[in-house]
């Protein structure tokens, strides 16, 4: 008895249990270490250099940008960890019922008449699944892990797309101010000679007044341009995960890409099919419908009952039996129709989601195609614009030459030029936006070759340890 005691201790002693290590975690730290980035730090900039040419110092890319934030942002690390979770529990998932043993020890205070007083009693305690319960729970975590997958990927392309977005509004940001500015010097000059053609009685004091008001009105718009820069800067900053003064002299520079052009080289057609076969919200509504699915076999298979098996043997007062216990708990499973049902309605809701988010792709894609359509004609018809204030600069510039007219002909007719200029800028940062849109809503640029990303999964700017 006493060797069979032991050898059971030692069984359980060799299972090798994981000792508990605690980890807390130090929100100081990690703030400080916020506070320290740059972007001009090597470890970042060869990051960024893996899937994009090298950064300029103090010039970077909206596409150099959005790769900063997916090695930097804490909400990508997060979406990895969860995948990595979820991978675990695809192990643990599959993992069947643990044998266990079970004794007992009886000893007879009368009426053994001379026989041993001790009755002891060793027995193992085995269960097997029936119903294809593992199988279920195999499916349901592998169906999760493509869940977490689904959404790390999601999370990682929401992120660039944010990360783009913003860069591209600080771009146009710095831009209007500096168009801003160049108005406001065109109508301070204006209004010098205007002044001076009033002082010779050859003006009016209202048109003198209506020029000084658009002059207030042009510093105006100066001072809301510098605060929508930095409002736009501050907006970057937070998406790339990096402190603001680590931006204050920083320049986007919008990178070429296909953007709208892909209108012309795919039809819309073409333009849906690659949405719904490229956008990461699509891979989420199916692994969402696996879920479901994984959940209802599940639910079919909890309703058959386990059987659990108890061999043993006993040392009875001298007599030596073996024993074999048999039992079917949870016998009447099958009438519990509850949780069936309810897995049943999951599923469907889950098939409607992926119709839902079907619908969703296909209007982005409708609304970024109609933007681009939009923009090109806008873009088109302020380049037209801008030659003809070109050529009517030229036309007074000569006159002026010829001493036909005043010099605030010239003058004049070059504010022009300069509110032209204004207007097609805007529209040429209006139409890189509507060809971001469009790549955002495609799922990436129609040049896939050429728009390499990071693999989520692997790719990590600062190695992680699963804990």
């Amino acid at each position: 008895m006493a060797r069979a005691l032991a050898g059971l201790v030692a069984l359980v002693a060799a299972q090798g249990c994981v000792r508990y290590v605690p980890q807390p975690v130090e929100p100081a730290a990690h703030a400080a270490e916020y506070r320290a980035r740059r972007l001009s730090e090597p470890q970042l900039v060869a990051w960024v250099s893996r899937w994009s040419e090298r950064p300029a110092a103090g010039r970077w890319t909206d596409r150099q940008l959005a790769l900063a934030a997916l090695g930097l942002r804490a909400e990508l690390a997060r979406a990895r960890a969860e995948w990595r979770a979820a991978l675990a529990a695809e192990r643990s998932a599959g993992a069947r019922p643990a044998p266990g043993a079970a004794a007992g020890v009886e000893r007879a205070v009368s009426g053994s008449e001379g026989a041993s007083p001790w009755v002891v009693s060793l027995g193992a305690l085995l269960s097997v699944e029936l119903g294809g319960k593992r199988g279920a729970r195999l499916q349901r975590a592998r169906a999760r892990t493509a869940l977490a997958e689904a959404e790390l990927r999601r999370t990682a392309w929401r992120i660039a797309s944010e990360t783009r977005a913003a860069a591209l509004a600080l771009a146009e940001a710095e831009a209007e101010r500096a168009e801003s500015e160049r108005e406001a010097r065109a109508l301070a000059e204006v209004e010098s000679l205007e002044r001076a053609r009033y002082q010779e009685a050859a003006l009016t004091a209202a048109e003198l007044a209506r020029t000084a008001s658009e002059v207030q009105e042009a510093k105006f718009r100066v001072s809301v341009a510098e605060g929508a820069a930095i409002d736009a800067r501050a907006a970057l900053a937070g998406l790339t995960a990096l402190p603001l003064a680590s931006l204050d002299s920083l320049e986007i520079e919008p990178e070429a890409g296909s953007g709208c052009v892909a209108i012309v080289a795919l039809g819309d057609d073409s333009l849906a099919a690659l949405a719904l076969t490229r956008r990461p919200e699509i891979g989420r509504a199916l692994a969402e419908y696996a879920v479901a699915e994984a959940d209802l076999r599940a639910a079919v298979a909890r309703q058959y009952p386990d059987l659990d098996i108890g061999p043993g043997f006993i040392w009875d007062q001298g007599v030596h039996r073996w024993t074999l216990a048999l039992a079917l708990p949870n016998l009447l499973g099958f009438r519990n129709r509850a949780a069936v049902d309810e897995a049943l309605a999951g599923r469907a809701a889950a098939a409607a989601r992926v119709a839902e988010a079907q619908d969703e792709l296909l209007g982005d894609v409708a609304r970024a195609t109609g933007r681009c359509r939009g923009a090109q004609i806008e873009a088109a018809a302020a380049d037209s614009q801008v030659a003809v204030a070109h050529r009517t600069a030229a036309l007074a510039q000569a006159a002026y030459d010829r001493g036909e007219t005043a010099r605030l002909d010239p003058v004049l007719a070059e504010l022009g030029v300069v509110r032209a200029e204004r207007s097609r800028r805007l529209q040429a940062a209006r139409l890189v936006a509507a060809g971001r849109g469009l790549e955002a809503a495609l799922g990436g640029s129609a040049a896939a070759e050429s728009d390499r990303w990071p693999d989520p999964r692997s790719d990590v700017l600062m190695e992680e340890v699963p804990k």
